[in-house]
């Protein structure tokens, strides 16, 4: 028993001396010269021991330098204590194992390679997997892990970069290889600027599962964009990340995970351009980003999240043609790799449901966008506050999703929306509101052929629209248009404008091509017509030539399908005012048709609506103007019955218009006008009343519009006696013919009126007394200057005509037919020369023996012996031998103009200063009947 005592006292005295004389001495010197020989690095500890008593081995104060001396790797203490239990419990048992204060600066150097990889052994051929053995029998009781900071820099970007963990503290108790039950366990560690990580939960290695929770409080982000800046087009200058939540893994089989109650939250980041100047005004600001209630489900694929909020968004950008900042902001450049990216396996038809997700709400608020553009004016936009919601949203898409979203515009236009849409089907009802946005902001936005813009007005809406497959099927809405104008580009003045412009109960669907409008209601408007000088309409310049194409495609594309059923009862216009203005003429002319007020009704497409027209206004101010009737405008094709009246219109102020086409400026006149068209299958027939009272030309105009017309006569020729001049124009057309105009068709009846009466005056007098003679020409026998009964009728007729007409005069010339009144003048002095002979009246009036023979004797003083004529032969002969001077002739001619001159003063009551009697002439082209030839003068 002493004997073995002695031994193993000497035996226990040995391991003493060996451990103090041996290996203590081997662990202070041999690892410098160790890594001085084999990695060329220095090594320095303060003191290595290995406790004999405790089995323990520690190190003190170990640093491991980089070849130029800077700090690479170090550590305070390092220990190890093995416990005796391992001889008996059939595994490998430490007490303890600790470190204490690791510090350690990896380098990434500009070639690829790190700072350690000259410590590296080379590499050898990969070894031949061997079959596993399991996991190694292991307990430590006691594992703390201590670290001062683990940093990483890297060398090889143009701009190094790098970050660190420090104050890292790892503990586990009963950490163990052997034993089933969870073992637990923390992990803390403090990041680059104070962020925190503290992870706490128990393992079990045998049962290969561990549960417990994991909080990052206030991770910078900065670190991790300083890794992937290479590749970035922006600058992370702040910025936070704190995610916590519990969690349990298991991989016994397989590798099964899920996490509980986690939250992700990010705070205060701020993002800008790398280079400002390429991207001004542009950046992203969030205050806080709120991810809660998160569980997932590896093993059922399931992930859900009860909220998503973000409050304070702050997003500034532009766009510019194709260009848009944020997309170029978050553009990336990432290395190229050349391997290729291993197949995605394709899930379709194996029967893998995929994942599903579900987010119970989402919030934006206290949000705002700073936004510009070239479609805006102001280019900049200021929206805030910028607040939606949405939830619940599932993936794959299903169900309901309520939806809701506000805005403000340059703290003057705000939107809203709300309501409800099935984001799989697209389909739902949003309800929206719309107010005080300012038109004159899209002017950039309007089509470029429009040459006009807008320079006023406000937009007001609010309504419901439902939604099918994402495209809108029913739209109602209520809104107004206020404050209205809008200019042709370089005008002073509007084209248009108005107060107010209101539609209630605006509904349409698009499905049933049905339009319903309750009421329109138009308050204030203003629109001015404007005739250029070169003859050109202000409002033919707003649209060009390339814009009616688009309108014709459109109208194609609302053509297609059932046809469009459209209603709306009552259109109410109330103080409106059109502003006419043509410069095309030499004396500038310009109205205004004001105090518009009326109402169009029934303004339908359904079969037999007929739509009612009542508007009433006045003509500067004062001449009262009327609309009324029935329409069908769309009706295919369409039909009308409308009526225009102006009344007491002051014919001065048509001076402009009189002066251009008609060469006279107007002194005075008041003109009443009644214009009634009906349009039926194309067809369509007018009838234009004219009154005009106490109308006089003023002075002459140069124009060479002007008609060719005695203007003048015409209208004495159209003036009765109380200075009034009516006059009916019926017109008709077929307005499908391509020449067909209003317009022309109206001055054509009125030229041909004119003209009418100019050419034929006598029969414009004739139809004054209802007669149909012919009053400008007077018969009279052949000889005689002496009235017939029936030619006193003819004149007492033209005597009350003239009456009607007091502005005409008459020119009374008298005619003659030559030859037959030659001869009957010779006749009549045949006569007076037989009775002078002694022949008695009675004889030469009934022609009998006595009248024969004193015939034949006179025809045989003229031709003796020639009895081969008979008695009416011999008596002509004889007639015609009788000398008769020019001068009978041209006294027979004045003696007809005196007769009827006379008779119109005498006996007619015709004022004698009405009536000039013209020198007469023997000219053969002015006489070829006998009688009286009147002609109108003024």
């Amino acid at each position: 028993m002493k004997r073995l005592i002695r031994i193993l006292a000497i035996g226990y005295l040995g391991y003493l001396g060996l451990v103090l004389l041996v290996v203590t001495p081997a662990l202070n010197l041999l690892p410098s010269w160790l890594v001085k020989e084999h990695l060329g690095r220095e090594f320095h500890s303060e003191f290595s021991w290995f406790n004999p008593f405790t089995l323990s081995l520690e190190l003190r104060k170990i640093a491991l330098p980089e070849h130029d001396g800077a700090r690479f790797a170090s550590l305070d203490r390092a220990s190890v204590n093995l416990s005796l239990e391992s001889l008996w419990s059939g595994a490998l048992v430490f007490d303890e194992v600790g470190v204490v204060r690791l510090y350690l600066h990896v380098i990434e150097l500009p070639d690829g390679r790190f700072n350690f990889s000259d410590m590296l052994p080379p590499a050898d051929p990969p070894p031949v997997p061997e079959a596993s053995t399991g996991i190694p029998a292991l307990t430590i009781h006691h594992l703390d892990f201590n670290a001062e900071q683990l940093a990483f820099t890297s060398m090889a970007r143009d701009k190094p970069s790098g970050t660190n963990l420090s104050d890292i503290s790892l503990r586990i108790d009963g950490l163990s290889t052997v034993l089933d039950d969870g073992r637990p366990y923390t992990l803390d560690a403090t990041g680059e600027n104070g962020g925190t990580l503290h992870w706490e939960g128990v393992v079990s290695l045998p049962a290969a599962r561990s549960e417990g929770s994991l909080a990052l409080g206030s991770i910078q982000l900065l670190p991790l964009w300083r890794l992937a800046e290479p590749w970035l087009a922006f600058e992370l200058t702040d910025g936070a990340v704190s995610i916590e939540g519990r969690y349990s893994i298991g991989w016994s089989e397989g590798f099964d995970y899920r996490i509980s109650d986690g939250e992700v939250r990010l705070d205060k980041v701020a993002i800008s351009p790398k280079a400002p100047d390429e991207l001004p005004d542009t950046a992203l600001a969030l205050g806080n980003l709120t991810l809660a209630g998160i569980q997932l489900d590896g093993p059922a694929r399931r992930v859900e999240a009860a909220s998503l909020a973000i409050g304070e968004l702050a997003i500034s950008g532009w766009s510019e043609g194709d260009q848009v900042s944020l997309t170029r902001l978050f553009t990336t450049d990432t290395p190229a790799d050349d391997a290729q990216a291993p197949p995605v396996a394709d899930e379709t038809g194996t029967g893998d449901a995929g994942w599903t997700a579900q987010l119970g709400s989402f919030k934006l608020a206290d949000s705002s966008l700073r936004w510009r553009s070239e479609y805006t004016d102001p280019g900049q936009l200021e929206v805030t506050p910028l607040e939606a919601s949405a939830g619940p949203v599932k993936w794959p898409l299903e169900g309901d999703t309520a939806l809701a979203a506000n805005l403000t515009v340059n703290g003057q236009a705000s939107a809203s929306v709300e309501g409800t849409l099935d984001l799989a089907q697209g389909a739902g009802a949003l309800r929206y509101q719309l107010s005080a946005l300012p038109l004159p902001w899209f002017n950039p936005n309007l089509p470029a052929a429009l040459n006009a813009r807008l320079t006023d007005g406000q937009l007001q809406v609010a309504g419901e629209v439902t939604l099918a497959g994402y495209a809108p099927v029913t739209l109602g809405m209520d809104g107004a248009i206020t404050g209205f104008a809008g200019r042709i580009t370089d005008a002073e003045q509007s084209i248009t404008s108005w107060e107010t412009v209101r539609w209630d109960k605006l509904f349409i669907d698009i499905s049933k091509h049905q339009v319903e409008l309750a009421r329109l209601s138009i308050d204030n408007y203003s629109g001015r017509i404007h005739i250029r000088k070169d003859g050109s309409i202000n409002a033919q310049n707003v649209w060009k030539q390339e814009v009616g194409e688009q309108v014709e495609e459109v109208k194609e594309d609302l053509a297609e399908g059932e046809p469009w059923v459209v209603s709306a009862p009552l259109i109410h216009i109330t103080d409106s005012e059109i502003d006419f203005m043509d410069e095309s003429l030499p004396i500038q002319f310009r109205t205004v048709i004001g105090d518009i007020d009326g109402n169009i009704k029934n303004i339908s497409t359904r079969a037999g609506s007929r739509t009612t027209v009542d508007i009433k206004g006045s003509v500067d101010g004062y001449a009262p103007v009327a609309l009324a009737g029935t329409a069908q405008p769309l009706r295919s094709p369409p039909a009308l019955d409308l009526e225009l009246t102006f009344a007491g219109v002051d014919m001065a102020l048509l001076s402009p218009y009189s002066g251009t086409y008609a060469g006279y400026a107007i002194e005075r006149g008041v003109l009443n006008l009644d214009l009634k068209y009906a349009l039926e299958d194309n067809r369509l027939k007018g009838n234009n009343k004219i009154l005009i009272d106490q109308m006089k030309l003023g002075e002459k105009i140069a124009s060479d519009k002007a008609v060719d017309l005695p203007l003048e006569l015409a209208l004495a020729l159209l003036t009765d006696s109380k200075g009034v001049i009516d006059m009916e124009i019926p017109v008709s057309g077929n307005v499908d013919d391509p020449k067909f105009s209003v317009g022309s068709v109206v001055m054509g009846a009125l030229v041909n009126l004119l003209t009418k009466a100019i050419t034929s005056p006598f029969t414009l007098l004739a139809g004054l007394v209802d007669s149909e003679q012919d009053l400008q020409r007077i018969n009279f026998r052949s000889g005689s200057a002496r009235l017939q009964a029936s030619t006193r009728e003819k004149l007492d007729n033209l005597a009350s005509a003239l009456a009607q007409r007091p502005e005409l005069s008459l020119a009374i010339s008298g005619r003659l037919q030559l030859d037959a009144d030659r001869e009957g003048l010779q006749k009549n002095i045949l006569q007076s020369e037989l009775l002078a002979g002694g022949l008695p009246e009675a004889a030469l009036s009934s022609k009998g023996p006595e009248w024969e023979q004193a015939i034949e004797a006179r025809y045989q003083a003229l031709a003796p012996g020639e009895t081969e004529l008979t008695i009416r032969e011999q008596y002509q002969k004889v007639a015609q031998a009788i000398p008769l001077a020019d001068s009978a002739l041209l006294e027979l001619a004045s003696a007809r103009a005196v007769a009827v001159k006379t008779y119109l003063v005498n006996d007619a009551g015709l004022d004698a200063d009405r009536a000039a009697i013209n020198k007469p002439n023997l000219a053969p082209k002015a006489n070829r009947y006998s009688g009286v030839e009147l002609e109108i003068d003024i």
